[in-house]
């Protein structure tokens, strides 16, 4: 049986991999569509040819496996790329592989996206070009870069909405119409949930040295009621500070008197911070970065304060186009203006005046009251910042204010006595500084700063044609800080704090005696002197003194063990008014007790000396011999941080204060063997002890707030029975409760309650008849032993924003007492002094106000 059998080898498949790239940057294209089809000619008729189709991964790659060999053609399709079409023979029983390199079609939609309002770039946003028939299917989808730009290759001619989002900001929608051979280019501008800068940003903070300090940023600032809106005035709401009278801008600081706390910009030492009768703060908040508020055991960097000390950090102005802003309320208006100049020089320019003196006598007439009053202040402030240099920064601020009071009494109206003929009162208070400033920051860990200025503080009153006082104080400040890590464990700063100038005044003041029988009204023993008649006599001249006052500092970190740090320093002051020098030795340690810094044990303890008022040490009026005044300062606390947002803060301190410069009856001779009262000794002693209690909730999303308490006595020794009394600063119980919450809709909400012990006073008890004067004369009670009633106070605050592509329009309405307390500052009595009543505060006083920015 004959047959045939025929053998065939098989044939082995292949295999076929490869990687379609940017022909310009050589990046492999995800998603890209490739197609492989049979291209062989042994097909049977009208059979069609096979294919294949696969997509490129994240790094552009494909692969087809099992394969039959043959020729196939080759298609690439990738979104916003030409197409591209090629063959290929694969061979059987080997891999074949290619890099296909695309081009990709022009651009034909562009755009950038900015924050509405602020016009500020916005990075990493998405963009998606949406089907306009249907949201939900995205066709195309990007991210704008770090200048906030964005771009879409080869989208097809039709219409489009583009849709941006991103967290923290409104979702957007934009209808755009795509045109063949046109590139359209758009500007969108997107509106952030809540225009609070911490709602979206984050900032590092620097590590603590000081026992207690607390950063207020500004933008919790703007929020809280009734500081409006400076930065200086919400240190008023910290633990430790104690509430001033209502028309008064004083810091007191744990129980101390206004003057034993010092203020500085920049390390530049200003003579007032605020304006005349508690108005707003000499320097414009929107240029101030940060605040840092030492109550006490501050750095060896910082002197000639016994107290606490205020520093306000400046920021430097922007740079990348012009912004402004302007703010327009019932009292003053004011107008800031920054932006580059150059590349590397840019600028900020600030004026703020006053104008309620302008219309004053309008809505006044003349014949309703017996006094007229014509305040008015102004401020001014120019930065310049050049950053030219490598590794430096030169910085210069020229910046100024001046206040001036009138109060004029009807001309047919004289008060007074023969002597002293009162016409009325005109108190003027200016300054001008020009500071420069350099940072030099290598990459070595070394660190300088130098910082010169020079300015002049006036001071002038007159109540009288021989009734007056003008000082012109021509001040230079310097101020060097050198700080280098000389081991990883030990960091060394030292540096120096010059004050020199000129003190020119001139002067005549009538003599001072208690009455002009001779009788003595002061209130016996507290050494806070008398009431001053007027009489013939007195001083009269013109002087010039030179004022030198150099101070040099050294001051180290030095971290022994893990988590503990040691701060032991020393400053040395030369007071020359007075010849003395002073030296104030200081340690301050923090104990991290976990990794996390969860836990932190602090302390301190240290001396601290001022000079004393420059009028006490004045030969005409006062004692040359004067020394300075001291304070020893001890504290010991807590902080406890289980959030990184939330922190308690807790503090024991003692201060006990002693040298201060009192009034004196006590008498000294002169050369010719005559009687000189020495006006002034140093006498004064005292202490202030107390708790200081902070839980602070930082700005995080839609909420900002703190609660702050401090239980506190400040005490002065009596010198007539040596016995301590309540200082006329004391006030026990100081409770503090701030808060702020973004709503929707730009509307930002914040309150402010605060309860405060009164300050003690003196009672008047009685009164008795002088006959030969016609009037009844006060008898008081024991010194300072009574107290205003308890303060209390709701303050409330209403921000809209109105938010347009370029600019953001601000409506606030800031309520003072919303609940209309009645709150006693004094007492005041009826003429025989049998009945008082309480002298009011301020009631509920609503301010509106306006301001734009861009």
């Amino acid at each position: 049986l004959p047959f045939t059998i025929k053998f065939e080898l098989p044939v082995l498949p292949s295999e076929f991999e490869g990687a379609v790239v940017d022909s310009g940057s050589g990046e492999g294209l995800a998603g890209a569509s490739v197609t492989i089809t049979y291209a062989g000619k042994d097909l049977p008729a009208g059979t069609p040819p096979p294919s294949a189709t696969g997509v490129t991964d994240a790094q552009g790659k494909f692969s087809f496996q099992n394969v039959p060999a043959g020729e196939y053609a080759v298609t690439l399709k990738v979104d916003a790329y030409k197409t591209f079409s090629t063959t290929i023979t694969l061979v059987a029983g080997k891999k074949s592989g290619a890099t296909y390199k695309i081009d990709a079609k022009p651009f034909n939609l562009r755009g950038v996206i900015k924050e509405a309002g602020t016009r500020a770039v916005l990075p990493g946003v998405r963009v998606e070009v949406v089907d306009p028939k249907d949201p939900k299917v995205v066709l195309r989808e990007t991210f704008t870069d770090e200048t906030g730009a964005f771009g879409f290759r080869g989208v097809p001619v039709g219409t489009y909405t583009i849709r941006v989002g991103a967290k923290g900001y409104i979702t957007a929608s934009f209808k755009e119409e795509v045109k063949a051979g046109e590139v359209l280019t758009a500007r969108y501008a997107v509106q952030a949930q809540y225009y609070d800068p911490y709602t979206v940003r984050t900032t590092a903070k620097r590590e603590r040295r000081e026992v207690s300090r607390q950063t207020i940023k500004l933008d919790e600032v703007r929020r809280i009621p009734g500081t409006g809106g400076d930065v200086v005035r919400v240190v008023q709401n910290l633990p430790g500070v104690a509430r001033p009278a209502f028309v008064s801008g004083a810091i007191i600081v744990r129980g101390a008197a206004p003057q034993d706390t010092q203020i500085f910009l920049g390390g530049d030492n200003i003579p007032f911070v605020y304006h005349f009768f508690g108005g707003p703060a000499v320097i414009n908040s929107e240029m101030i970065e940060s605040i840092d508020f030492m109550p006490g055991n501050f750095s060896a960097q910082y002197g000639r304060a016994t107290a606490g000390v205020i520093n306000l950090n400046t920021r430097s102005p922007k740079t990348d186009r012009l912004h402004g802003f302007a703010e327009v309320d019932l009292l003053d208006a004011s107008l800031l203006l920054e932006g580059p100049i150059t590349k590397d020089l840019s600028f900020a320019f600030s004026f703020r005046r006053s104008y309620y003196d302008a219309f004053l006598g309008a809505v006044i007439p003349d014949d309703t009251v017996d006094i007229v009053a014509a305040p008015r202040y102004y401020d001014y402030q120019l930065w310049l910042t050049y950053r030219g240099f490598k590794d430096h920064k030169l910085e210069f601020l020229f910046y100024g204010a001046r206040d001036k009071v009138e109060l004029l009494l009807p001309q047919d109206e004289p008060q007074g006595n023969a002597d002293v003929v009162f016409t009325g009162a005109n108190l003027k208070n200016a300054f001008y500084r020009g500071q420069l400033k350099w940072d030099w920051t290598p990459k070595a860990p070394v660190k300088n700063r130098l910082m010169i200025s020079y300015g002049m503080n006036q001071v002038g009153f007159q109540a009288a044609e021989n009734l007056f006082f003008n000082g012109d104080f021509f001040q230079t400040q310097i101020r060097e800080e050198l700080t280098m890590q000389l081991h990883p464990k030990f960091t060394l700063r030292t540096g120096g704090d010059f004050q020199l100038g000129t003190v020119e005044y001139t002067f005549e003041i009538p003599r001072f005696s208690n009455n002009d029988d001779g009788r003595d009204d002061r209130q016996e023993g507290t050494g806070l002197g008398g009431r001053p008649n007027f009489g013939t006599g007195g001083a009269l001249g013109q002087r010039l003194s030179p004022v030198m006052q150099p101070a040099y500092y050294v001051e180290g970190d030095w971290k022994p063990l893990k988590g503990l740090t040691l701060i032991p320093g020393i400053r040395l002051d030369y007071y020359g008014t007075i010849g003395e020098l002073s030296p104030s030795p200081r340690l301050a340690a923090r104990w991290q007790l976990d990794d996390k810094r969860t836990w932190v044990i602090k302390g301190g303890v240290g001396r601290f000396t001022q000079p004393v008022n420059p009028g006490f040490t004045e030969p005409a009026f006062g004692n040359p011999n004067l020394k300075s005044e001291k304070s020893l300062q001890y504290s010991v606390g807590a902080e406890w941080r289980p959030k990184e947002f939330l922190e308690f803060d807790t503090t024991l301190f003692y201060r006990d204060i002693y040298d201060l410069a009192t009034n004196t009856d006590k008498f000294t001779l002169d050369e010719d063997g005559n009687p000189k009262p020495l006006v002034f000794l140093n006498e004064g002693s005292g202490r202030a002890y107390g708790l200081e209690v902070l839980l602070r909730h930082y700005p995080r999303e839609r909420f900002f707030g703190w609660v702050a308490y401090t239980l506190s006595r400040s005490e002065r020794r009596n010198l007539a029975t040596g016995e301590l009394q309540p200082y006329s600063f004391d006030q026990t119980h100081i409770l503090t409760l701030v808060g702020g919450y973004n709503l929707p809709w730009g509307i930002d909400l914040s309150g402010r309650f605060r309860l405060v012990t009164g300050n003690p006073i003196t009672p008047i008890v009685g009164g008795v008849y002088d006959a030969e004067a016609d009037q009844y004369r006060p008898t008081y009670g024991a010194p300072l032993s009574a107290r205003n009633a308890t303060f209390r106070q709701l303050d409330i605050r209403l921000d809209k924003k109105f938010v347009f592509d370029t600019w953001i329009l601000g409506l606030y309405l800031d309520v003072l007492n919303v609940t209309n307390a009645e709150n006693a500052e004094g007492r005041r009595y009826n003429y025989n002094f049998t009945e008082s009543a309480p002298v009011l505060g301020l009631p509920i006083i609503p301010t509106l106000g306006v301001n734009a920015r861009f």
